[in-house]
């Protein structure tokens, strides 16, 4: 929140005291950090890599209710060999796009699914965005 002068008026604190509560927690934060992780420093919990919430969540980044597993179930491990595979589809493809003699095999991986790590590449070849650019150079 920014606190303007009538904010602060209203708090019973002036610019002054706003000034020196500034300095003080900039240091308090300097502080913290010089002293790193030794032992005894206090650490707020969304700082500790060891926090509860950082085991929650999963590759893409969403919060679970419950920890992760540490291993993968067999489950997931066929889901990531199944990626993989997907992965090496699709590099293949795109290295070939403009000799594509087949419409019907992009439909069906594209329903099966890009891989994370190659939807830009995709998508960028499917909206066909370097004859785009070219067209729109200079506007």
């Amino acid at each position: 929140m920014v606190c303007t002068l009538g904010d602060s008026q209203a708090s019973g604190m002036n610019e002054e005291d706003l000034l020196r509560r500034a300095t003080e927690e900039r240091d308090n934060i300097v502080s913290r950090y010089a002293r790193g992780r030794e032992e005894g420093a206090p650490i707020d919990p969304w700082e500790d890599p060891g926090f509860e919430i950082y085991h929650a969540t999963d590759r893409y980044g969403f919060i679970h209710d419950n920890r992760l597993p540490q291993k993968a179930d067999p489950h997931e491990l066929r889901l990531r060999q199944v990626e993989m595979e997907r992965e090496k589809k699709w590099l293949k493809m795109l290295k070939a796009w403009g000799q594509m003699s087949t419409t019907e095999k992009l439909r069906r991986r594209i329903y099966k699914g890009i891989p994370n790590s190659l939807r830009g590449q995709a998508w960028s070849q499917l909206l066909n965005i370097k004859t785009v650019k070219e067209a729109q150079e200079g506007k």
